[in-house]
């Protein structure tokens, strides 16, 4: 069976790191052999455990549950000492500082793709039933899961990518000075494992779970992180309401006035959200700590679902086939994306490419690979209807074959 791969994210504070673990203590408390990874350079996966998990060595924190605290500074020493090294000469080559130079050789970037070059790494290895990565706030979470994308950048960027290994592999033998056949490597073995983690995170193996607070500000990050995860076509398939209070003590005007609050942004969720499954959380009454303290807070969070599960599956890019106007023989066809929570107010701007559309939703942006049914089309109108964005492409008419009958050298390629 393929390794299941749960992402947590949410704004900073919420309580990812605590439900989490709560859902890995659960999954392995029923037998499924489970690693935990913190991919939060701020990482306080450790603290919650109530036990030190090592930046490299699988830590065992259970029966069947083992812990890793990503160190991207320490993954990027160990895998790209070759590229680091020509990027540090680079710059003290031009008189900058040796120790200024050292951290301008650490690319924008990197970090995120050495942590999900470690979440691949463990996926392939075939040991774990499933993996649950516990991440930064949400900002620095989505760069971290639409970085490969944005380098790659659809297929023109892919096609930049194999002109520039070819280039390199050209220009070697001639350089003077340069840098060394490490380098190359590790640049050439770089582009690879960005292509592969692009296509890693929208597999169906992996899925989002976003955990917010009932208040404003969460809310709408929330809903923003929802849009941008659908356009980059990465599943989410379930919404944790987490830290909400009791109702059932009396607690006082002032929790009054919070319980109520609540409620309405309970609502909120749950109207903006249907009909993706929602959990709940109640807030504890002390800090849980340890696995044998967090497993019991998932039981009562999912109830009788089964959290190694994907919880839901909208189809998050599709095409449609759609009749042809009046007296075009051409095909039509309609390229759909889900793209939740696009504000009435804000501008949609789409550009195509032949190969590409570059599409922008307010501050949200993605170059889109077309299928290669679309490759002699061209889009001929786009508009934005429940929750989705459609974009309809004609059909172009192909050239016709000219034919040189009296050519005697067409005459024998033909034979």
């Amino acid at each position: 069976m393929a390794t299941r791969v749960i992402i947590y994210s949410g704004k900073g504070g919420t309580g990812k790191t605590t439900i989490s673990a709560a859902t890995a203590g659960l999954i392995a408390s029923r037998g499924q052999r489970v690693l935990i990874m913190s991919s939060d350079p701020a990482h306080s996966l450790s603290d919650v455990m109530g036990q030190a998990i090592s930046r490299d060595e699988l830590t065992l924190l259970a029966p069947n549950l083992y812990g890793l605290e990503i160190d991207t500074v320490y993954e990027m020493r160990k895998t790209m000492g070759g590229f680091q090294k020509f990027m540090t000469n680079a710059y003290e080559g031009r008189g900058v500082d040796s120790s200024v130079a050292a951290e301008l050789s650490n690319q924008p970037g990197m970090d995120e793709v050495l942590a999900l070059n470690r979440l691949l790494v463990e996926y392939k290895s075939g040991k774990w039933d499933c993996i649950i990565v516990d991440t930064a706030p949400t900002g620095n979470t989505l760069r971290l899961l639409a970085y490969p994308e944005m380098i790659i950048g659809g297929n023109t960027g892919k096609n930049l990518f194999k002109v520039y290994r070819g280039f390199s592999s050209i220009v070697r033998p001639f350089r003077q000075s340069g840098p060394d056949d490490d380098f190359f490597k590790e640049v050439s073995k770089l582009m690879d494992v960005m292509n592969s983690l692009s296509t890693f995170i929208v597999s169906e193996d992996v899925s989002i779970r976003l955990v917010l607070n009932p208040e404003k500000l969460p809310v709408m990050e929330t809903k923003r992180a929802y849009t941008f995860l659908s356009l980059y076509g990465i599943r989410l398939d379930a919404v944790i309401i987490n830290k909400i209070l009791p109702k059932d003590k009396q607690l006082g005007p002032y929790f009054d006035y919070w319980v109520d609050l609540q409620a309405k942004y309970i609502k909120e969720i749950e109207d903006g959200f249907h009909p993706m499954p929602i959990f709940r959380s109640i807030l504890e009454d002390e800090e849980p700590i340890g696995v044998q303290r967090l497993a019991p807070i998932a039981e009562k969070t999912f109830g009788e679902v089964n959290p190694i599960a994907t919880l839901y599956n909208q189809p998050l890019i599709w095409l449609e086939d759609m009749p042809s106007p009046r007296g075009v023989k051409l095909p039509h066809r309609r390229l759909c994306v889900h793209l939740p929570f696009v504000d009435e107010h804000e501008e949609l701007y789409i550009t195509h490419n032949t190969t590409d559309v570059s599409v922008s939703a307010g501050r949200t942006q993605r170059s889109v690979s077309l299928p290669s049914i679309l490759t002699h089309s061209q889009l001929v109108n786009y508009y934005y209807e429940d929750s989705t964005l459609k974009m309809e492409f004609e059909e172009l008419p192909q050239e016709e074959e000219v034919v040189w009958k009296d050519d005697p050298f067409f005459a024998e390629s033909r034979r």
